[in-house]
C-alpha cells in the first residue's frame, strides 16, 4: 500500500512539473527550481499559476501591443452557452474587440480568438470569473499563446432571480439576464422619463431561443407570460441601451 502511495505521489509531482515547465519554460524551471518547491506537489492549477505570477516567473505583459490568439476548449460542450459565458467574462476583463478565427466541435468545443492587447489575458482573473459560472479549469498550456481547458458541466449564467417584490436593476450595458425562479409571468417597468422599445428573449437551459418579444412602440410597462421551459430571460431595448439608462423594475407573478 505504501509503495502505491509513493508511486501516485511521484506521478502527481511529474505531472505538476510538466505543467510548470510548459508555462515558464525548461530554463526557468531549472534555474528557479528551489523557488518552485512549494508548488511542485500542488494539485490546483490556479494555485500554481497564481504563485508563478506573484513570483515573477510567468510574464504576461508585452513591450508593445500585440495580436494574440488564445484558445478555449470546453469539456461537456454547449457552444452557445460556453461562448456566451466566455465572451461575457472577457468583457468584464476589459476585452471588447475580439473575434473567432477558428471553431471546432467533436467531443469538445474549441474556439480560438484574435485580439490585440498589451498583455496575455491574466489566467487567474479569467479562471476566477469562469468559476463563478460553474466552469472549472482542468488544464492550461502555453506555446506562443495560451490554451485553456474548462469543464463546464455545471455551467450557469449569473442572473437576477425573480421575486414577488418589485426590484430595481441598473446595468450599464442595458442588457439584463433574469431567472424565472418558478414564476409564470414577469412584469417589467421603466422610468417614465425613458422611452423603452422592448426586446425580450426567452431561453431554455442551454440558451436555445424559445421565443422573442419585440416592439417598435415605446412603452413604460409590460406584463408577459413566461414559457414553461424557460430558464433565462434577456431584457434589453430594440434600438439602443440609452433607452434603458435609468434601469428597470422587475417582478414575478405566479
Amino acid at each position: 500500500m505504501k509503495k502505491i502511495v509513493l508511486i501516485f505521489i511521484f506521478i502527481l509531482s511529474f505531472a505538476n512539473e510538466q505543467i510548470i515547465k510548459n508555462l515558464i519554460g525548461e530554463y526557468k524551471f531549472e534555474t528557479f527550481n528551489g523557488l518552485l518547491e512549494p508548488i511542485i506537489d500542488e494539485e490546483n492549477v490556479k494555485t500554481q499559476i497564481t504563485y508563478l505570477i506573484s513570483n515573477g516567473l510567468l510574464k504576461l505583459k508585452f513591450n508593445h501591443i500585440k495580436t494574440i490568439h488564445p484558445t478555449f476548449v470546453f469539456k461537456n460542450p454547449n457552444p452557445i452557452f460556453d461562448t456566451k459565458i466566455l465572451y461575457k467574462n472577457l468583457k468584464k476583463l476589459g476585452y471588447y474587440y475580439f473575434y473567432p478565427i477558428k471553431i471546432s466541435k467533436d467531443e469538445n468545443y474549441s474556439i480560438t480568438l484574435e485580439m490585440k492587447s498589451i498583455q496575455y489575458i491574466n489566467p487567474v482573473s479569467l479562471i476566477n470569473l469562469m468559476e463563478k459560472n460553474g466552469c472549472n479549469l482542468i488544464d492550461i498550456k502555453k506555446e506562443e499563446n495560451f490554451t485553456y481547458f474548462f469543464n463546464c458541466e455545471d455551467r450557469y449564467l449569473t442572473t437576477y432571480q425573480l421575486s414577488e417584490k418589485l426590484k430595481k436593476l441598473i446595468k450599464a450595458n442595458g442588457v439584463y439576464f433574469i431567472s424565472p425562479n418558478g414564476f409564470n409571468k414577469i412584469e417589467i417597468k421603466t422610468s417614465k422619463l425613458d422611452f423603452w422599445y422592448p426586446y425580450i428573449v426567452f431561453y431554455d437551459e442551454n440558451l436555445n431561443i424559445i421565443s422573442i418579444t419585440e416592439m417598435d412602440v415605446a412603452v413604460n410597462s409590460l406584463l408577459l407570460d413566461i414559457p414553461e421551459e424557460c430558464a433565462y430571460i434577456k431584457i434589453t431595448d430594440n434600438f439602443t441601451k440609452e433607452n434603458f439608462k435609468r434601469g428597470i423594475l422587475v417582478k414575478g407573478i405566479k
